[in-house]
């Protein structure tokens, strides 16, 4: 088996709970204040090892107490954070969240130490081996990607890159990656097209990406499910009901991080999507981002 490594951000999630969000200009008070630990790095390293892989961390927090708190939290979700460093000079990064009744949030990042991630950093912490996966996402400067996905390369192992935020990437570098991971918004927003808004259109989505010379594509759609692009087909994978949905942060990096560790384990492209998904689904069962991933079943190991 390999292991996921995650080269990413890690934040200090500060989590306001209101009945609905407020109108521009508008003052409300929350039901409910809390602070935990997030980041979509992080987070995707915390589901990778609650699905059963054996997950490393590479990235910064700074020389405060939320730093010292992170690091913490993060290693008691069983990741190895031996390569997460401290940055003296900044702070952590912060998240601020907000979550609606029905479970639908908004956030706001201040990256901190997160834009201080360096690609040196990665292949000087850690050695890859072949069944390696390494797990990339948009909150760490476009450069330290670049570099990560050629030094993985490199090594022989895979890159799986979840584009969330969206920035401007080369076309060569997209087509470079080995699994990318989207949403309808950010699909649309790389293919420079209107966010697709049934099944039917994501998977054309999904086909659209994989044509410009991705290999393997998802695009997640929330309570639809998701649409999935390789050559072994396209097709909507619906989604998973395991109860009432009570908030929906971090139920994508749940996906992601279940995808790498089934891949990780042997799976093959189709097989790990469906444990993405089911990992994503018992996310949103329970309150926060990392905080909600320890229902997560491990995934088997291919026969």
């Amino acid at each position: 088996m390999g292991r996921v490594i995650v080269v990413g951000s890690i934040n200090q999630d500060i989590t306001v709970t209101v009945d609905r969000f407020p109108r521009p200009g508008e003052t409300l008070s929350d039901t409910s204040t809390t602070y935990r630990l997030g980041g979509k790095g992080a987070n995707q390293a915390a589901a990778a090892a609650h699905a059963g892989a054996t997950a490393l961390f590479v990235g910064r927090v700074g020389g405060d107490a939320s730093g010292i708190a992170l690091r913490e939290e993060l290693r008691e979700h069983g990741v190895d954070v031996s390569a997460l460093r401290t940055d003296e000079e900044t702070t952590s990064g912060i998240a601020f969240i907000t979550v609606n009744a029905v479970g639908e949030n908004t956030i706001i990042l201040d990256a901190g130490a997160n834009g201080r991630v360096t690609g040196e950093q990665a292949a000087a912490e850690v050695e890859l081996a072949p069944d390696d996966v390494v797990v990339l996402q948009g909150e760490i400067p476009p450069a330290v990607n670049e570099t990560v996905i050629a030094w993985t390369h490199a090594a022989g192992a895979r890159v799986v890159l979840n584009l969330a935020p969206v920035y401007p990437i080369p076309a060569e570098t997209l087509a470079s990656v080995d699994v990318l991971v989207v949403n309808e918004g950010e699909c649309g927003l790389v293919l420079g097209a209107p966010a697709p808004e049934t099944a039917e259109e994501a998977v054309s989505a999904a086909v659209a990406l994989h044509e410009r010379g991705i290999p393997r594509v998802l695009v997640t759609l929330g309570g639809n499910g998701a649409a999935r692009a390789s050559d072994e087909g396209a097709v909507h994978v619906p989604a998973i009901d395991l109860g009432p949905v009570v908030d929906t942060t971090g139920a994508g990096d749940a996906a992601v991080g279940a995808l790498a560790a089934a891949l990780a384990a042997g799976h093959d492209f189709p097989d790990a999507v469906n444990e993405g998904m089911r990992a994503g689904s018992t996310a949103v069962l329970s309150a926060g981002a990392a905080a909600s991933y320890a229902g997560i079943a491990p995934v088997a190991p291919r026969p």
